[in-house]
Formats: structure tokens, C-alpha cells, sequence
């Protein structure tokens, strides 16, 4: 098993109160309803230019307007998923972990009698009222009153 200070070299995140946890739903809401969009935006991009590099491998010239619109969408696509990553960083700078971006599931590592556990939190929840352990994922989640 390892020992406290091994498990936070390894994890290397912030430690949170439920207070802390539920001070960062806001910012996180408006993240991942960001994230959320560009990458649909992202996939959808992505398979419009494997459609248009198709037709440019095939010897369209530069003045056609599929492989004008080629490069338009590879300049958007390359933007959107430049501000995605930017957002993934914004997020992990708070020191939470995003678990499953589809779902809106974050964690918050929080001490509970002297282990590090997991505060759990999913998109669209007003505030924490769940918790696991670190080697459990949502399927183990458990009320919030059961961690004090």
C-alpha cells in the first residue's frame, strides 16, 4: 500500500475542502460547456478536412474553392483545438482532475481521516455531495455525509 506522501508526490494536485470544491462549480460549468462545444466543433471540423484533403490529394489546384475552403478549415480547426487545450489547462491550474468530459465528471482529492480521497462532482450538480475512494471511480460514489 502506498503511504501518504507517495500517493501526494503521485498525484501532485491540490488538496480541497468542500467549501474550495464548491467555490470552483461555476467556473468549472462554464468550462466544460465550452469544452463541450469545441470539440464538436473539433470532430466535426476534423471530418469536413479529411473530405476536402481528399480532394486536393486528387490534383485540385490551389485556386479551387474546395482547397480554398480546405485551408480555411484548417485554420479553424487548428484554433479551436489551440483554445481546447487552453481550457484543459485553465482547469487542471485549479487542481481538480476532469474524469469524463462527455458526463462532466470532476474529482477534487480532499483528506478524510488521514487518506486521500476523492470529492465527486458531475456537471449540472449545484454543489459536491459525493465522494470516493481514489481507486473507485463514479460507480463508487457515496454520499457526501458518509466521508466526516
Amino acid at each position: 500500500m502506498l503511504g501518504l506522501r507517495s500517493v501526494m508526490e503521485r498525484i501532485r494536485n491540490k488538496i480541497f475542502s468542500v467549501e474550495e470544491a464548491n467555490g470552483l462549480i461555476p467556473t468549472l460549468e462554464k468550462a466544460l460547456a465550452e469544452l463541450t462545444v469545441l470539440g464538436r466543433e473539433i470532430t466535426t471540423l476534423r471530418r469536413e478536412l479529411e473530405v476536402l484533403s481528399a480532394i486536393e490529394s486528387a490534383g485540385a489546384s490551389g485556386s479551387n474553392p474546395d482547397v480554398r475552403a480546405l485551408r480555411e478549415k484548417e485554420h479553424a480547426y487548428s484554433a479551436r483545438l489551440e483554445r481546447y487545450r487552453q481550457s484543459l489547462t485553465e482547469v487542471s491550474h485549479h487542481g481538480c482532475i476532469i474524469r469524463d468530459l462527455e458526463l462532466g465528471l470532476v474529482d477534487f482529492y480532499t483528506m478524510s481521516r488521514g487518506q486521500v480521497v476523492c470529492l465527486c462532482w458531475r456537471r449540472g450538480e449545484e454543489r459536491i455531495g459525493h465522494w470516493h475512494p481514489i481507486d473507485e471511480g463514479f460507480s463508487g460514489r457515496r454520499p457526501l455525509e458518509e466521508l466526516a
